[in-house]
């Protein structure tokens, strides 16, 4: 049962973390299922990886099979990969079709999900085909960047008309092209997770090799409606990122998404984190690795670089998950200065909590 007082938003200053078990109870992660994340917006993958006509995307969002398909005008469309059958697959992997043929009985819909042919179905009574396409999504498309929404009734996309594409104006991530994922799996709550990338607080303690190419006095955090940027210099010589060439100094950008989409923009690169909860106690990170048009060595440095940062951080969470856990522990006190966002992230996150 949850404690209203545990919900209660009250100003940074005077602002505790939320309570430990939070990041371990069962009910409470089952609440979050249908309270956030089935009314928020999903981030699937790059326009880059399905630039014609019939191209499509598999995706798995909150145990539903999806399926992104690229019409003949290019936009794009959102189905359930689920045949109105008896929900059979249409699409075991990423293709080009011209057509959707279910994998379990053949039914075959077209690219725009109405369905277009059936098997042995004559004399069967009151069936219309128009009653049986494919249930559509919510798509989106910002930034090159495709999202979708499995709540019919959610409709407007929070990000649009923002002031991200300002920010990173300098570095043009719609022209980026998808290079390849990586995913990690760890032993903690998915909150845990967010929690540390939300702050640069950790970084001289847990990441020395990016605390020598941060500058982390010059390290900002903004808040916005929904969303969260945090920005430093880096020093170019040391970072594995491409140089700006309009400037001596170089900026990273790491942008947080809620509930749990983050954006990290580097010269020349970008890499999306989508962190999946699993348990209440684990999760999956999923890294999608986007570049520009930079070298091959370039690629390997900020591959090795993003890998020794990213193991860093699972080492981190993981202890963090078993002090949580600890009798010792229940909640924390917040930082005014260094710790805005997770600040801001948990405001939003009772609040969804409270709404139910």
């Amino acid at each position: 049962m949850l404690n209203a007082t545990d919900l209660k938003n009250v100003s940074i200053e005077n602002s505790s973390t939320i309570p430990s078990e939070f990041y371990s109870n069962k009910d409470i992660y089952d609440l979050e299922k249908n309270a956030i994340f089935d009314k928020s917006w999903h981030l699937i993958g790059s326009q880059s990886r399905i630039p014609n006509f019939g191209d499509t995307l598999n995706a798995e969002v909150l145990d539903e099979p999806i399926l992104i398909v690229r019409q003949k005008d290019l936009s794009l469309k959102a189905f359930f990969n689920v045949c109105q059958h008896r929900g059979g697959p249409l699409v075991r992997k990423n293709c080009t079709v011209k057509s959707f043929q279910c994998r379990y009985h053949g039914w075959i819909y077209n690219i725009d999900g109405s369905l277009q042919k059936t098997r042995d179905f004559s004399g069967v009574e009151n069936f219309k085909k128009q009653d049986y396409g494919l249930k559509s999504i919510n798509v989106f498309s910002w930034m090159g960047l495709i999202f979708i929404n499995l709540n019919s009734k959610v409709t407007s996309f929070p990000l649009s008309n923002t002031s991200i594409e300002n920010r990173i104006s300098s570095i043009n991530i719609s022209n980026f092209k998808y290079h390849s994922r990586k995913s990690y799996k760890l032993n903690c709550n998915w909150k845990v997770y967010i929690d540390n990338y939300l702050e640069g607080y950790h970084i001289p303690f847990v990441h020395p090799k990016l605390n020598k190419v941060i500058d982390y006095k010059s390290y900002k955090t903004e808040l916005y409606e929904g969303y969260s940027i945090q920005w430093a210099l880096i020093d170019p010589e040391l970072s594995p990122y491409k140089k700006n060439q309009k400037s001596n100094n170089s900026l990273a950008f790491y942008f947080t998404i809620y509930p749990n989409i983050l954006l990290n923009i580097a010269p020349g690169r970008l890499q999306t984190n989508i962190i999946k909860p699993d348990s209440p106690n684990s999760c999956t990170v999923h890294f999608d690795y986007y570049f520009g048009d930079i070298p091959a060595e370039n690629i390997k440095k900020d591959f090795d670089f993003s890998e020794e940062v990213q193991l860093e951080d699972i080492q981190i969470c993981e202890e963090v998950q078993k002090g949580i856990e600890s009798r010792a522990y229940n909640i924390g006190r917040i930082s005014k200065k260094s710790e805005q966002g997770l600040h801001h992230f948990q405001s939003y996150y009772k609040k969804q909590l409270s709404n139910g």
